[in-house]
C-alpha cells in the first residue's frame, strides 16, 4: 500500500509523528506544506492519503490550490481513499467543499454552516476519556478493544451526523463549560471562555462516510505523543488506511 502522509499548517511533535509514520503499513512518503500539494496524476500513484495537517487557516484564512480543488472533485469517480487525523478537519477554513467532503466543520469565528448561523467552535487539551467502538462490525474496527482510554484534545464543532457513518463516541464532556473560544484564542485570549457560547455537541470523534467510490475516516484524537504511539491508535489508523484503500 503507497499511503501519502500530509502535514503543515499547524504544530505537531516531529519524533512522534515520524515514528507513527514508521507504523504505518505499506510505504509511506511523507510530504509538508507547501510542497505538499499534488495534482490528480501524481496523487494517482498512491492508494490512500493521511491529512495531519491544516492549511489554509494561518494567519489568514485562505483557499486551497486548483489541484486539491480537481483531486477532491473527482474523488468520487477516482476512489482515491481519505484518512482524515485531528486538526485537518480545522483545514481550509473558507473552503464549504472540505467540510462537506470529511463530514464536519471546525469554525475559528462564527459563521454560517449549511444554511445556519453558528459560534466559533471549541477545544479543550489533555482530556481524560474512554472512547467507545460504536460499529464493531465494521472492518476499521477490526481487532480493537470495545474501549480505548486516551488523553487527548476534544472539540466542540460542527459534526454533520446526518451524513456520516458512527464509529467512536467518547465520554468526554462536549459542552461549552469547559471547552475554550476559538475566536477568543485567535485574538489573543488563549483558553477563555467568558461572553461565548456554544450548545451542546456531537460525543462523534470518529466516523465514516463514501463520497461515490472514494471512502474516508476521520477520526478526532491524535494530538499527543502519547496518543500517536498507542498501539490500539495506530492499529485504527491501519485499519482505516486499508479500507479507504479498498484493501478489506
Amino acid at each position: 500500500m503507497r499511503i501519502l502522509a500530509v502535514t503543515g499548517g499547524h504544530s505537531f511533535d516531529r519524533t512522534a509523528f515520524a515514528d507513527f509514520v514508521e507504523s504505518l503499513p505499506g510505504e509511506a512518503t511523507w510530504r509538508e506544506h507547501p510542497d505538499a500539494e499534488v495534482g490528480p496524476d501524481e496523487l494517482a500513484e498512491f492508494d490512500a492519503s493521511l491529512h495531519y495537517d491544516m492549511p489554509g487557516t494561518l494567519p489568514e484564512p485562505s483557499g486551497p490550490p486548483e489541484a486539491l480543488r480537481t483531486c477532491l472533485r473527482d474523488a468520487p469517480a477516482t476512489g482515491h481513499g481519505y484518512v482524515i487525523l485531528h486538526h485537518a478537519i480545522a483545514s481550509w477554513a473558507n473552503w464549504d467543499e472540505w467540510a462537506e467532503f470529511v463530514g464536519g466543520r471546525y469554525l475559528y469565528s462564527p459563521g454560517t454552516v449549511r444554511g445556519q448561523e453558528r459560534p466559533d467552535s471549541g477545544y479543550r487539551h489533555a482530556v481524560a476519556q474512554r472512547i467507545s467502538v460504536e460499529d464493531v462490525e465494521h472492518p476499521v474496527a477490526a481487532g480493537l478493544p470495545a474501549h480505548l482510554d486516551l488523553v487527548d484534545e476534544t472539540y466542540l464543532c460542527e459534526v454533520f451526523e446526518d451524513s456520516v457513518t458512527p464509529l467512536l463516541r467518547t465520554d468526554a464532556p462536549m459542552t461549552e463549560d469547559v471547552h475554550f473560544s476559538t475566536a477568543l484564542a485567535m485574538s489573543g485570549r488563549r483558553d477563555e471562555r467568558e461572553g461565548w457560547h456554544h450548545e451542546p455537541g456531537s460525543s462523534l470523534v470518529g466516523w465514516t462516510r463514501t463520497n461515490g467510490r472514494s471512502r474516508l475516516v476521520y477520526l478526532q484524537p491524535g494530538d499527543t505523543a502519547a496518543t500517536l504511539g498507542d498501539p490500539h491508535y495506530r492499529r485504527l489508523v491501519a485499519n482505516a488506511l486499508t479500507w479507504v484503500a479498498r484493501r478489506r
